[in-house]
């Protein structure tokens, strides 16, 4: 095979949807990733305003257009959410890549070797993919991509069912967001790691049901969340009749960010797109892949090209000064949260939702300035009782501030 601009490592939506913007830019671009058809396992939820705001048509297997959080109060948010239908997803993304060209390669990533003009994919098996450019976007795991070790993660964890139910109490078209209630735990119990519902009911008659633990340090074991789902039903009065299928769910958040002066280019979580206050990337990585893909372009034509100035092009288009601010100010706020108990997490949630429509918008969503991101801050803390204010308040002048001094700098300074 003769040398490619750029192979894409991966066959995830961020995978597809970078390998179709390099393809509709004009390079001559692969997918790498194993064999057989596109099949995403994992269900993904989305503001359906924000899947258009990022290019994507409306492809939503299901909506509702009401968002319920119960955190103390009851939020109605009137904000359609909806769940992304997998299937067509990779469709769109799929004929997106045949137009642009891209050529499908089928294989394992084992490793990279450098070359002077180059960088070459070592596959399992003996196999080799060259190309100028390396993109790795094969998810939490990365294949390729060396991640630093410091800031530690947390971990999202969540165990999900979908169940054939007799009775249950949810809305036809409302979806749970959040319902941090847990009178249905002991007493010791509530102490601990707070978790909460997502759920939300079918087109087809069925119910989503899932256990979340939006942040952890160490990771909460997915036994036990189930646990909690299977006993959180029960109270609810849900009489399943059937599990249909189940969902494991692991997700790092708030880590460190790939090297700028690495030999390759991360892309969607592999990349840190993770938003550190929610778990989602997948609008993220369909609205970040035309800037990375025409980095790469201007970067290969330019008369000075070498793979080391093409990812540091990528990077920079990915990673601007102000989304890495910002990532540092989100960072902190997941930090706040890990020190939480049941009773704080539904105080603060009950003090964040009460926020104005466009703040909490904002904060959860991917098109917020870091100044915005740190008014959305401010007003919070204004707002909360006063326990919430004194928790974040130590949080600020402790070690968790102090990290996030530092980062704001390395932001700026562009070593982050």
């Amino acid at each position: 095979m003769t040398m490619l601009d750029a192979v894409v490592v991966g066959k995830g939506p961020a995978a597809l949807a970078c390998a179709a913007a390099l393809g509709e830019r004009g390079l001559a671009a692969a997918l790498l990733g194993p064999a057989g058809a596109v099949h995403w396992p994992a269900t993904y939820g989305v503001w359906a305003d924000e899947l258009a705001n990022a290019g994507c048509p409306p492809l939503l297997e299901d909506s509702w257009a009401t968002a319920v959080v119960h955190a103390g109060r009851e939020h109605r948010l009137r904000r359609t959410y909806g769940r992304v239908d997998n299937a067509r997803m990779a469709a769109w993304l799929g004929d997106r890549c045949a137009f642009g060209g891209v050529r499908e390669i089928e294989g394992q990533a084992a490793g990279i070797e450098r070359g002077a003009s180059s960088t070459t994919v070592l596959l399992h098996g003996g196999g080799r993919v060259e190309a100028r450019v390396v993109v790795d976007a094969t998810g939490h795991r990365p294949a390729l991509l060396p991640r630093p070790e410091h800031p530690a993660p947390a971990f999202q964890t969540a165990l999900g069912w979908t169940v054939e139910a007799d009775e249950h109490p949810f809305a036809a078209n409302e979806a749970v967001l959040m319902d941090w209630r847990d009178g249905h735990l002991a007493p010791a119990e509530r102490g601990g790691v707070p978790t909460f519902l997502y759920a939300y009911p079918l087109r087809d008659g069925r119910l989503f049901v899932e256990e979340t633990a939006l942040a952890a340090r160490p990771a909460l074991p997915l036994d036990r969340l189930e646990d909690r789902l299977r006993r959180r039903m029960q109270a609810m009065g849900v009489r399943v009749r059937r599990v249909a299928a189940r969902e494991e769910v692991w997700i790092p958040m708030g880590g460190a960010l790939p090297r700028r002066d690495a030999r390759v280019v991360g892309f969607g979580a592999a990349g840190g797109f993770v938003h550190a206050a929610t778990g989602y990337s997948l609008v993220r990585s369909l609205a970040a892949a035309p800037a990375l893909a025409y980095a790469v372009s201007a970067a290969l034509g330019a008369r000075n090209a070498t793979p080391e100035r093409a990812v540091a092009a990528a990077w920079d288009a990915i990673w601007p000064a102000g989304r890495r601010r910002r990532t540092a100010l989100s960072r902190f706020g997941m930090e706040q949260l890990l020190a939480m108990d049941g009773d704080a997490a539904r105080e603060f949630f009950d003090a964040f939702f009460a926020l104005p429509d466009a703040d909490w918008r904002g904060y959860l969503g991917d098109r917020m300035t870091a100044r915005e991101v740190s008014g959305v801050m401010a007003r919070l803390f204004t707002r909360a009782p006063r326990s919430t204010r004194r928790r974040l308040a130590r949080g600020a002048l402790g070690p968790d501030g102090r990290h996030l001094a530092a980062s704001l700098l390395r932001a700026t300074a562009g070593r982050e």
